[in-house]
């Protein structure tokens, strides 16, 4: 499967992270579209002639490129650490329910509710915590791999 429709297989399995992730597709479309940009004439002019500075095509193309990424990179880190946040938030909370509940052991069956409650709040966070993993794990590749077409297309210039 092409890396392009794996992370939108992300997407679709985590709907609520969707628009954070890298968006690889635009990404590979502006690669194509500068690598296929003519070389921009350089501002000297040699023996009364323009000359044509590929050096200056792609230090423009870079820079157009790379400020996309900073972007995308941008965007992707912001969620992250947003959702970090929650995460240690609610486990904070989590630990502190734990912890009232074990020095009153006497009062907290495995059948009470505060007991079930703080079971499943954990099961939701395990889950949450592997989602946020795996949008890690998936934006790292996608970045990899799109700065990897990167320099094999700039590298034709």
């Amino acid at each position: 499967m092409k890396f392009g429709k794996n992370i939108q297989n992300w997407q679709l399995k985590i709907p609520e992270y969707a628009v954070s992730f890298v968006d690889y597709k635009a990404l590979k479309k502006l690669i194509k579209k500068l690598s296929t940009t003519p070389v921009i004439p350089a501002q000297r002019v040699y023996g009364g002639h323009e000359v044509l500075d590929p050096q200056t095509s792609l230090q423009a193309n870079k820079a157009t490129f790379f400020f996309r990424v900073e972007r995308e990179l941008e965007k992707v880190n912001t969620f992250y650490l947003q959702k970090e946040a929650e995460l240690r938030l609610r486990l904070s909370t989590l630990l502190d329910k734990k912890k009232v509940m074990q020095q009153h052991p006497e009062s907290v069956s495995k059948v009470s509710s505060r007991y079930i409650a703080l079971e499943e709040g954990l099961k939701q966070f395990s889950m949450d915590l592997n989602k946020l993993q795996q949008f890690v794990e998936v934006n790292a590749t996608a970045f990899s791999k799109i700065l990897k077409k990167w320099d094999k297309a700039s590298k034709v210039c």
